[in-house]
């Protein structure tokens, strides 16, 4: 039996009228094959209000949070800087509720690269609403390439989740202007850029399965990438747990 994956849609307007100028509610692709081919079963999950969040919770086994729109700071305590990108307040509030019922409900949850940020703040943590807000020299994190392509390293902690599935030191795609300030409640950092960015954060309690990484593994799997098909094969697995 697979489990199922809910991936929280993101929602977009069609400005230049190729579907009428309709409000899609959408997930890209990768995300779909990602959770695919790793053998879960993906469905997506809309953007909807506060009561949906316990039903929801209940159907899935796990939670994918994928990337998308910059989260507005009025969730963590912060008024928008000059340098915040576009925002979409219901689907911050409604990921941050379905965060927290999932973690009721101890079930595992994948946050990539915005779903990263969402976790965190969920827990009470904060971002730096651009990196040029960073007192020190960095690397370039958001690359010009094509993102199926690696960009910079990253060093992972040992005896972490993400040290276990892709070693201590790994290449990554890199499409972020955001990075994690103060961490959230119970969350740890398990892997860093060779600015001291964190890359990822999981839970320090044992029970509860949390993996976010702010980089796309997603896309990375479109070159066959197999430490990210490690990630989403360790993630379907601990899904499978609860059945």
């Amino acid at each position: 039996m697979k489990p199922i994956i809910g991936i929280v849609s993101n929602q977009i307007n069609d400005e230049f009228e190729v579907l009428n100028k309709l409000q899609i509610t959408y997930t890209a692709t990768d995300n779909i094959n990602a959770i695919s081919n790793a053998g879960g079963d993906p469905i997506i999950i809309p953007i909807n209000n506060a009561e949906s969040v316990k039903k929801y919770s209940h159907i899935i086994d796990g939670l994918l949070l994928a990337g998308g729109q910059d989260v507005s700071p009025l969730f963590y305590g912060e008024e928008p800087s000059p340098k915040l990108g576009q925002t979409l307040a219901k689907r911050d509030a409604f990921e941050i509720e379905i965060v927290k019922e999932m973690l009721k409900l101890q079930k595992p949850i994948f946050g990539i690269c915005r779903g990263m940020q969402v976790i965190n703040i969920a827990l009470g943590g904060s971002l730096y609403q651009d990196i040029e807000y960073v007192n020190t020299e960095l690397i370039k994190h958001w690359q010009d390439t094509h993102p199926k392509y690696i960009s910079h390293s990253v060093s992972t902690v040992k005896d972490s989740i993400i040290n276990k599935l892709i070693g201590d030191n790994s290449t990554i795609n890199s499409l972020h202007h955001q990075v994690i300030k103060k961490l959230g409640v119970n969350l740890k950092a398990t892997a860093y850029s060779s600015d001291g960015l964190i890359e990822a954060v999981e839970s320090i309690i044992p029970s509860q399965y949390i993996l976010g990484v702010q980089w796309h593994p997603e896309i990375l799997l479109q070159e066959k990438h197999e430490e990210s098909q490690k990630l989403f094969k360790n993630f379907v697995m601990e899904c499978k747990k609860g059945l």
